[in-house]
């Protein structure tokens, strides 16, 4: 069988006028988990990213720590199929019917990047309708349609590399909770509640062959979480 480790991008700029860039504490992150896979000696056949910033960011890190150490990795495969959904667009689709639905929602608008409250009531209502399909409208991708797309880019590098390979992807949270509901049959709210808990630079490892994948361990953070600075280094947004 091959090792697929779908890996979640650093953190990002959150909060700031553009998101998609990691932050200090991000590559930071990244390089603690390419110094991980140095010391395991997980050495990939192939590396894949995402087209964002964040992504090929954070692959850049850990090929970086690869190389310090005489280890030359491939180049990496950029990949659609890793791509982030489009969070600002799911939001603003779904903000009319939220706020018919509760006129209190108004409130929280201006305080949602200071506020974990209203971070949280804005953000997942939005995505639980979302990820229903029962409030899907014309120009933004509906869930399904996202899950799809990741599951096509899973095919394709499943069968791009075929057996006994080691396979790193450099993705986001969203995609993550996709692959998961993919191998494990979730519903999308399942899903989507994933999606809340993956971890910043931390990673998702499939098993697969010409048949199934299957999951061997999901939101692996050991790398953070042994290190000294462990409480800062935790992060999800």
């Amino acid at each position: 069988m091959s090792v697929l480790y779908l890996i979640r991008h650093g953190q990002a700029s959150f909060g700031s006028e553009n998101y998609d860039r990691l932050s200090p504490m991000g590559r930071q992150q990244a390089f603690i988990l390419g110094e991980h896979f140095v010391e395991a000696s997980v050495v990939p056949d192939a590396v894949y990213s995402g087209n964002m910033v964040r992504q090929k960011d954070t692959e850049k890190e850990v090929r970086e720590c690869y190389r310090r150490h005489g280890h030359m990795l491939s180049e990496a495969t950029v990949l659609g199929g890793l791509d982030e959904f489009d969070s600002s667009a799911v939001i603003l689709s779904q903000l009319p019917g939220m706020q018919d639905q509760d006129p209190a929602i108004r409130e929280h608008l201006p305080r949602m990047y200071e506020s974990k409250e209203s971070f949280r009531r804005v953000f997942e209502d939005a995505m639980l309708r979302w990820v229903s399909g029962r409030f899907d409208n014309g120009g933004v991708q509906t869930w399904s349609e996202f899950c799809a797309r990741v599951a096509a880019g899973l095919d394709r590098i499943m069968k791009e590399q075929g057996r006994g390979k080691v396979i790193l992807a450099f993705t986001s949270g969203g995609p993550i909770a996709a692959a998961m509901q993919h191998a494990l049959s979730l519903s999308p709210e399942a899903a989507i509640r994933l999606n809340w808990q993956v971890i910043n630079a931390s990673y998702t490892k499939f098993m697969y062959n010409d048949k199934r994948i299957t999951l061997a361990g999901f939101n692996c953070s050991s790398h953070l979480d042994l290190h000294a600075d462990r409480h800062r280094l935790v992060s999800y947004r």
